[in-house]
Parts: structure tokens; sequence; C-alpha cells
């Protein structure tokens, strides 16, 4: 019976294998953006406001302007003072200068930023010129108005123009029913839903409770240690309380302004395992349960030293969750990790009379550090009940399977991916506090929802600035439909044209096809057999026949140079995805980068369905040059390869980039990477990473949808030369 429970045991390692997914909010839900509670939460002090600024670095921590009193003040001072005044959360200024001007992250914003820096009173159709709104216009006037208008809607919400909680309107032709009154009026203030999208993003990254449960944070500020539980944050009270629950080194240095996002919970003031003694009875602290001793003979009979129990007031035990009773007969009521020596050393803890699998030894080191370990054989597990499922790893904790590359964080008994190292490092993981498990292991720990940040937010250095809703201006005179000129790698957008206008984005789908395939096992030193019926494409092919073997590196580097469509197949495939599988991943991706009008449905750009705007694009392509590999072949000129197994005689193949900009001379500007793209439906497309050959300033330049195609390189040409040749006239705009 003993041996068939275990194999029950395994069984269920693997049947839980199958991903868990559990979507907290953290998808954007249009009827409910924030609540009315939280628009209307004034609790954030001065100090808050200048700390914010001050822990993003920001060009408005030491920023001042003339308020409408005539008073210079500080940025910090406007936005709380307009904040108290109407009794409006500073942290819907602080996101609504972020989402109109990027005025929180840009280093160097200019005159237009700051005149307009909640976008107040500046309509669609508006010109920031227009004489009849240039009353609205300045830093303190802009904020104290956004406050303002805020808390008039919810004095005036009787007027018809309010968008109201609980009705119908349409955004953006889709039917919302606002769940807050906040979420109301700001549709009411922009009537937008790709506007309000960023706006939650920007609340959510900022203000969200993000940090897994059971996570240490230190403050950056002092010495003292929180652990955040059930989206509280609880104190330590001493090291002795913390170094019997969590390793010390841990913990996650984190501004103030953060920690003040979660409410404060009841300290930690005991260590775990202390046996205390109130008025009402001896106990146990297991954790935060309060387990009660029958009578002190139990104690005396446990064998605990009379001189470790700690004298405490009945009150200093408030919200502690009494538990079972410690008897006489209770084995092992603080637990004892078996280690059987006949069973492949295999873990148990017994606790309570009652066996728990451990399926890793990281396990008890980690979750069972100061619980002996004793040695019993196979033969002992028959005196006790075995639980069905095992005990994995502690909240708060970081792993990742041995052989894999992906981390995960231990959040609630889910595991959550994090997806990419720059979340990683935003959020003060440690590279050396991440534990390596059994691939069993890791499989038998249900799957939680991906953790992913925008970190550019959270950190002073590179941030990006292409979010800001602020409409570009069209400096450059064209006939092509879209463009886009912007700072690398900032995203500064200088200049542009529909810009926002959802378009066929051809074969600059590639582009996300070799980032996904460089996230997800691709290898570019195995070899790939090309299958007529798996990978058969259309358009631009490699001249391949079923048997023929290549490397994938050669894959990879045909699919960007040379555009060819029947290797981005094989591509996609050979991370082991299949198509589909591959095609939501990239999907997610991009949800998770923010590019909201972005999507795909193949891997080749074939399919007119895959859609983009100028301003995603923008945000895809810096996020895709962070990728050395990927940089590097957008590079290249020409590539020659020769394939590993031929049948058809033609085993070497010379391909040319598809940028005859490239290749070309006496430009003023050097070209570090780029991207083609042609269909009847998109057009011709050419984004490019270029560098002045001067000032070596980069700028990321964009055209979609031009109609010549047989001139198609002389419009972006033009751009290009432009923006490095009337940069100084740009950035005094």
């Amino acid at each position: 019976m003993l041996l068939k429970k275990i194999s029950i045991f395994v069984l269920s390692v693997i049947i839980l294998s199958e991903p868990l997914f559990v979507f907290a909010q953290t998808e954007f839900n249009p009827q409910f953006i924030i609540s009315d509670a939280e628009l209307q939460d004034c609790s954030w002090t001065r100090t808050d406001v200048q700390q914010f600024l001050d822990d993003r670095g920001s060009y408005l921590r030491n920023y001042k302007a003339t308020d409408s009193t005539g008073t210079t003040k500080t940025a910090a001072d406007i936005i709380y003072d307009s904040a108290k005044t109407y009794q409006i959360n500073p942290k819907f200024l602080l996101v609504t200068l972020q989402k109109e001007q990027s005025l929180i992250t840009d280093d160097s914003p200019t005159t237009k930023q700051l005149d307009w820096a909640t976008g107040y009173a500046v309509c669609d159709s508006c010109s920031m010129d227009d004489l009849r709104i240039q009353t609205k216009k300045g830093f303190a006037n802009q904020v104290e108005n956004a406050a303002a208008i805020m808390r008039w809607y919810y004095n005036n919400s009787d007027k018809s123009y309010i968008k109201k909680q609980g009705s119908l309107t349409v955004i953006d032709n889709t039917e919302i029913v606002p769940q807050s009154w906040a979420t109301a009026f700001l549709y009411t203030y922009t009537p937008h839903l790709n506007g309000n999208k960023n706006f939650w993003r920007i609340w959510e990254t900022w203000f969200g409770q993000v940090y897994p449960n059971g996570s240490l944070l230190k403050s950056a500020s002092s010495s003292e240690m929180w652990l955040l539980q059930d989206g509280k944050k609880r104190k330590f009270a001493s090291l002795t309380a913390l170094v019997t629950r969590i390793d010390p080194k841990m913990a996650m240095l984190v501004p103030d302004t953060e920690l003040s996002n979660y409410p404060t919970g009841a300290p930690i003031s005991f260590p775990n395992y202390s046996i205390l003694r109130s008025p009402n009875g001896i106990y146990l602290l297991d954790y935060d349960v309060l387990r009660p001793f029958a009578s002190e003979e139990v104690v005396r009979k446990m064998g605990y030293n009379p001189d470790e129990i700690i004298e405490v007031a009945a009150p200093d035990l408030n919200g502690y969750t009494i538990g079972s009773v410690i008897t006489a007969s209770t084995i092992a009521p603080q637990g004892v990790i078996y280690q059987i020596t006949d069973l492949n050393n295999n873990y148990y803890l017994l606790k309570d009379g009652t066996l728990f699998p451990v399926t890793d030894k990281r396990v008890v080191e980690i979750n069972f550090k100061n619980l002996k370990i004793e040695k019993h054989k196979l033969a002992e597990l028959k005196k006790y009940p075995v639980a069905d499922l095992p005990i994995n790893l502690q909240d708060g904790v970081l792993i990742k399977a041995i052989g894999s590359k992906n981390v995960y964080v231990i959040d609630k008994g889910l595991k959550r991916k994090i997806t990419d190292e720059e979340t990683f490092i935003a959020l003060g993981y440690k590279n050396n506090n991440i534990v390596s498990i059994s691939a069993t292991t890791a499989m038998g720990i249900p799957e939680g929802e991906p953790l992913f940040l925008n970190a550019s937010l959270l950190s002073a250095k590179n941030k990006f600035l292409g979010d800001s809703t602020a409409p570009p201006e069209d400096l450059f005179k064209t006939n092509v439909p879209t463009y886009l000129v912007a700072e690398y790698p900032s995203g500064r957008i200088l200049a542009g044209k529909n810009i926002d206008t959802v378009r066929s984005i051809a074969s600059l789908t590639k582009l996300i096809t070799a980032y996904e395939a460089l996230s997800n096992n691709f290898d570019q030193n195995k070899i790939t057999t090309y299958t007529k019926s798996k990978y058969e494409a259309y358009g631009n092919l490699l001249n391949l026949i079923d048997g023929e073997k290549i490397k994938n590196k050669d894959l990879l580097n045909t699919m960007l140079i040379a555009s060819v469509n029947n290797t981005a197949r094989m591509v996609a495939q050979a991370t082991g995805l299949t198509e589909k599988e591959f095609i939501k991943s990239a999907n997610d991706q991009l949800a998770e980068w923010g590019a909201d009008n972005s999507i795909i449905t193949d891997v080749t750009g074939l399919d007119d369905g895959n859609k983009s705007t100028a301003r995603d694009l923008l945000k895809i392509f810096t996020k895709i040059l962070s990728n050395s590999t990927i940089k590097n072949i957008l590079s290249q000129t020409k590539y020659t390869f020769k394939e590993t197994l031929n049948k058809n005689k033609v085993a070497t193949h010379n391909l040319i980039n598809t940028n005859q900009l490239i290749s070309t001379t006496g430009r003023n500007y050097q070209i570090l990477a780029s991207k083609t793209g042609y269909t009847g439906e998109a057009g011709s497309i050419l984004i490019m990473l270029i560098q002045d050959r001067k000032d070596k300033k980069q700028y990321i330049i964009l055209t979609m949808g031009n109609p010549d195609y047989n001139n198609r390189f002389i419009e972006p040409n033009k751009l290009a030369e432009w923006a490095v040749t009337e940069k100084v006239t740009i950035a005094k705009e």
C-alpha cells in the first residue's frame, strides 16, 4: 500500500505539470481602470511626491515653475498642493504627466512638453498654438487644472457630456460600461482606449502591488526589513525573527515610495517556533499560527527548555490564527525531516504524525533549514499516513529547472516566469539567489501568470519615451503615408505622420519571429532538415528540396538579411513549438511590451493580418535591438553559407541584404541595422537604426505604406538625411 501511495505521488507530479494559468488584475479591463478610492486617496505627503521624483531621477525633481498666484514652487509642491486642494490622488497627476508628455522619465523635456504637461484643454483636433487655449498653458496651470477637472467631474457628474458609472458609452467603437466613476472620468478626460490603457499600465507599474507574495523587501533609507504577505507589508521586529523565517540575502532593496504602495500589516515580532506564554496559555508559534499546548506538562514532555519560554501579554498575540492543540500524543508538532536511505535518499516532512513528500533536497534546505534531519529506512514510513501532494518551495523563492534558462518566482504556490532580464533587474532580484531544482520538482509546481514590468518606467536609465500620447509634428513633407523619426535608444519621437494608424507590416514580422525564436530554445548550432510539407511558403524563397539540411544559424541569417520566407517557418518550428503555439507566444510578448495595436498572424509576414502602428514598431524595434545577435545580423550587407547536406546541386547560397541603401555610398549616416518589408496590402516598409557619421547620435527611421515600389528607397534615404542634417531644428521644437 505504501509503495502504491508513493507511485500515486510520482504520477501526481506528472499530472500537475500541465500549466495552470491564473490571471489576476494584470490584464487591462477597459470597464474598470482604477477605483474611486484610488483616484481620491490623498494619503501621500509632499515628501512622498518629492521622493518619487528623486527615486526615478526625474527631470522634475529639480524643476520649478510659477503657479497661478505668482509663487515659484518646485514641481513636487505644485503636484502636492494641487492634489490636496482638489482632494485628488497625486499619483493620478504623476501618471498623467507621464502618459501625456513622458515628463517623469524624460531627462530633457522640451518647453512644449512642460507647457502642456497634462494635455489639459488640448483636444484631438486642437493645435497647441490655438489662441483659445493659451490661458491653460504652463506646467503649474496644467497640473492644477488636471486635478481641478477631476474634482469638478465628481461635483457635476449629472452633466450630460460627462461619462457615467454604469452607463453605456462607446470608446473607439468599443462598448464600455464604466464600473467606477473614476473610470468614467478618465474616459471623459481622454476619450480613447489606448490612452487609458497606457494610463493603467503606468499606474500598475508604479503603484500596483507587483512584488510576489513572500518577497523580502529592504527599505532603501533604513535597515528595516519587510515581508510581503497577502498584499500587506509586515515588518520584522528583530533579526532573530527574520532569520528563523527567511534568508536575509533574499532581500531586495526598494525605495520607500515603493513600500508605501502596500498597507502595513501586523509586525513579525517573535522568532519562528518560539514558545510563548500569555495569561491565556502556552503556545508554539508555527509561522502565523499559534498552537496551544494542552498543559504545561505537555510542554515539559516535549522537551522544551523552560528558560526559552517567552512571556508575552495577551494583546501581543492579536492577529494570530489559533491552530490545533498539541497533546502528549502529538507526533513532531514542529516537524522533522526524514531522509529515507533505501529509497534514493528521498525526503519527507513528518509533522503531526503525517508524512509529507519533499521532491527536492533544495526544498529541505530552504523551507526547513532549522529542522532536524533524521535518517530512516523505508519500513519506517509504514508507521504513518502519507499525504497525497508534495511540499514545494516557499513563496518568494527564485527557481529554475536544471538545464533550463527560464527563471521563476514562487508566488502563492505557483511558479511565475520572470519574462525578461529588465524585469529581473528592475525588481531587484540577484542571480546568486536563483535555486536550481530538478525538472521533476519544477514540473510539479503549477504555473501562474508571467511576471513582467515596464522596466523603462522604473529605472532612471535607458528610459523609453515613445509612449507619450502627445501627437508628433509632421515636420518632414512626404507623400509616404506614414513615417517616424525617433532618437535611439530613448525613443523620443522627433517627427512623424499617422504614427497611430494600424497597417500591415509585411516582413517586419520576421523581426518578431527572430526575437521570439531566440527567446524559446532556438539553438543556432543545431541542424534542421527541410520538408516541403512543413515549411512550404511562397514569394522570396531559398531553393531547397526535401531532405536537405541547413544549420539553424544560417536559417536565422537568411530570414533577416534576405527576408526569405520558407526559412522563417523553419526558424519558428526549430524552437520545438508548433507555428500556432509560436504565434501565440509572440503575441503574448507583444502584449507584455505594451504594443497594444500589434498582432502577428503568421511567422513570415506574407499574411496581411500582421498589423502594427509606427508608434508600436518603434517600441518593438527598440526591444528587438537589445538582442545583440539580431542587431548584428541586421547590419550585414550580404551573407554566404553552405548547406550541411545538399541534394539538388545548389549547396552554396549567396544572399544580399534586401535594403539597397545599406550598400550605397556618400551617405551622411551609417546604417547599423535595418529590415525591409513589402506586400500589396502593406506597400513598401523600411525600418532602420542609423548613426550620424559626425556626432554619432543614433535615430530610428521608419516609413510605411509606400506605394512606389520601384523607388521605395528614395524617401527613406531623404528622411534619414533630413534627420541627421536638420536635427538641431527638430530638437529645439
